[in-house]
């Protein structure tokens, strides 16, 4: 295991020691490497260092659990950027509190991470989040953005799995060290996010969920973004919290707006009367920076024959038709149904509109 992992991971464990305090010791003594577990003649000197601080500086006890990391880290494949590494983000080295080191797995910094953009929101969207996270996620793709998120159910799941879908970039920021996929049931999701982006965690390998790690981890996403764009949420959502970030990071804030009488909306809603840019389109992003959507070519949509099934059902009994006839006729289920217009509808092929009517779209 690389040395200089050890010292930044022991020198961080310090008791006490900030983080503004442990850039004033390495631009002093230079890499951590040089003087953590060994000292350095002018340690001792540095007058903003307690006693105690100098001397778990200078001691050669591994960090906790070293070995178990160390396991993690070769067996998950996962790398480490320290906040003085040239390929540490560019974004995110100018919040107001940057990681002083993140570990990842995947591929961190590109070109085309200087164009990218948040999209978070509630892990219970609506067909309405859940269709227009896929709708806008899918055109800010094309338009050349990277897509940041927090691997989550509901909007953030959609908003990584849209960016994939569309040949994209993606990265998901962990509540937990990178090597433990959460929640679970994204583990695929999170195996092709390592293939066309990175999953990033400022957690050491080894670190399990704790309720406060999603807070701080929503300034990771905001920080490395542009702008972030709000879905759906509560007022106290994670979501609202990573916009709160944005704010104090200086980013954009986007919002889409939403039904006043229903609670995914609260949030994004609430982010419009402070000033937050109505989203209606990728266009109202886009135009924030100048840029447009070029033309695309109409992409073959992919069926699979309950889709198939339903959707030609629909067409043949134009102009629309209830869930009751298709539950009836089709033999399958209720739930069975619901799923398969929901893919339908994030495919762009029917529309859901009053007492569960559903009718084709063109």
């Amino acid at each position: 295991m690389n040395n200089n992992i050890w010292a930044w991971i022991k020198l961080s464990q310090v008791e006490s020691i900030s983080f503004n305090k442990i850039v004033k010791l390495v631009n002093a003594l230079g890499d951590p490497a040089g003087f953590v577990g060994r000292g350095h003649d002018d340690l001792f000197d540095l007058p903003y260092l307690g006693r105690k601080q100098k001397e778990a500086i200078v001691s050669p006890a591994d960090p906790p659990d070293w070995r178990n990391i160390c396991n993690l880290m070769e067996k998950c494949k996962i790398r480490f950027v320290s906040y003085f590494d040239a390929d540490y983000p560019e974004y995110l080295k100018t919040i107001y509190d940057p990681p002083l080191f993140l570990f990842f797995r995947g591929h961190l910094s590109k070109p085309a991470d200087k164009r990218s953009l948040a999209v978070v929101g509630t892990r219970k969207p609506d067909n309405y989040g859940l269709i227009t996270t896929k709708k806008i996620t899918d055109d800010l793709v094309n338009a050349g953005f990277t897509i940041v998120s927090g691997l989550a159910y509901g909007v953030d799941t959609i908003a990584h799995t849209s960016t994939l879908d569309n040949h994209g970039r993606t990265i998901a920021v962990m509540a937990t060290g990178c090597e433990a996929i959460y929640p679970l049931r994204n583990q695929k999701l999170a195996s092709h996010i390592i293939e066309e982006g990175a999953l990033v965690s400022e957690y050491i390998p080894g670190t399990k969920p704790e309720k406060w790690y999603f807070s701080a981890r929503n300034r990771i996403i905001s920080g490395l973004s542009l702008g972030t764009f709000v879905v759906q949420g509560k007022k106290s959502s994670g979501a609202l919290i990573t916009a709160k970030y944005a704010t104090d990071q200086n980013r954009d804030i986007f919002a889409l707006p939403g039904d006043i009488n229903r609670v995914q909306s609260e949030g994004p809603n609430y982010l419009l009367k402070l000033g937050a840019k109505v989203v209606t389109s990728a266009e109202d992003i886009l135009e924030e920076y100048d840029l447009y959507l070029f033309p695309q070519e109409k992409k073959e949509i992919k069926l699979t024959n309950d889709e198939r099934k339903i959707l030609d059902y629909i067409k043949d009994n134009r102009p629309e038709v209830s869930y009751d006839n298709m539950v009836i006729n089709t033999g399958l289920s209720i739930g069975e149904l619901s799923a398969i217009i929901l893919s339908l509808e994030m495919k762009n092929l029917v529309l859901v509109g009053a007492g569960n009517m559903v009718s084709g779209k063109e």
